[in-house]
């Protein structure tokens, strides 16, 4: 389902605004867009869209993360007003409305941007992953199939909170697994955790404890580890009283992360069974 952060009358001014009626998106060749574009969602747009200029634009409005899109919009307006100033055209009143409204949408507060290493993260191709090719350790092979399907559907449902619980249940029991799996290497790691001068016993780490270790023990990747924890931080909120105290509201997009991080251990844990040695 595609989550969109603006209405079909902005997209229609913005279609007048650049030009696209005629399939073009203002001066842009199909190299200059693709150079423009590329930064902005991770990929040279014609690996991932078909069409003209102004069809493949439409497609990167329903397609790609609502905060991409909002500073992929602002950057072309920049461009939009470049041509302007280049050419000495003052806007008429009707560009100006369009120019106007549209950066308000796109500057909205409500519409923060994605770090560009989210971006990347969330274009990071982690091939097509194998559940039998899991750990032996790892038994519940068809739950977390399952677990991939609702989350699949949840997201399609616009559910981000959702898929955010379920994304931080099912790492948290894929790393209980491999560490019991691992249990003297989990235990020996200088980043186990202590309690009262002693390493804390397996079975009580939390998924923080659980992350920080996997990482240290080569088991996660840098940036597979590094967004699970932001997963793990957005869990708490599973807790109605935090959230609210937090005023956290999930997003599609934080969702899109959560589902990436689910995916990105398990292919890492493929990786392990294929040199379970560390």
């Amino acid at each position: 389902m595609a989550h969109t952060t603006f209405d079909n009358t902005v997209k229609s001014m913005l279609e007048d605004l650049f030009g696209m009626p005629s399939g073009y998106v203002m001066d842009f060749s199909n190299a200059s867009f693709a150079s423009f574009v590329e930064p902005w969602i991770g990929v040279d747009p014609y690996d991932r869209y078909q069409g003209s200029k102004a069809a493949v634009l439409r497609q990167i409005w329903a397609k790609e993360p609502s905060e991409v899109v909002a500073q992929l919009n602002l950057d072309l307006l920049d461009h939009w007003r470049f041509i302007a100033r280049r050419d000495e055209k003052t806007p008429t009143a009707y560009e100006q409305d369009v120019i106007d409204t549209a950066t308000a949408v796109f500057q909205s507060a409500s519409i923060p941007a994605l770090s560009a290493d989210d971006v990347a993260f969330l274009n990071k191709d982690l091939g097509t992953l194998n559940l039998d090719a899991l750990p032996s350790e790892l038994t519940a092979g068809q739950v977390i199939a399952d677990r991939m399907g609702e989350i699949d559907r949840a997201l399609d449902a616009d559910a981000p909170l959702a898929v955010i619980f379920l994304v931080g249940s099912t790492v948290e029991g894929l790393l209980s697994e491999v560490a019991m799996g691992h249990r003297t290497e989990f235990l020996r790691s200088p980043a186990a955790p202590m309690l009262k001068g002693k390493t804390k016993p397996l079975d009580q780490w939390s998924l923080s404890e659980l992350i920080a270790v996997a990482r240290a023990c080569g088991v996660l990747s840098e940036d597979v580890a590094k967004h699970a924890d932001q997963v793990r931080n957005f869990r708490n909120y599973i807790h109605p009283r935090q959230q609210l105290k937090e005023g956290f509201a999930p997003r599609i997009e934080t969702a899109r992360i959560a589902q990436q991080v689910l995916k990105g251990v398990l292919a890492d844990l493929e990786q392990l069974a294929a040199s379970p040695t560390f």
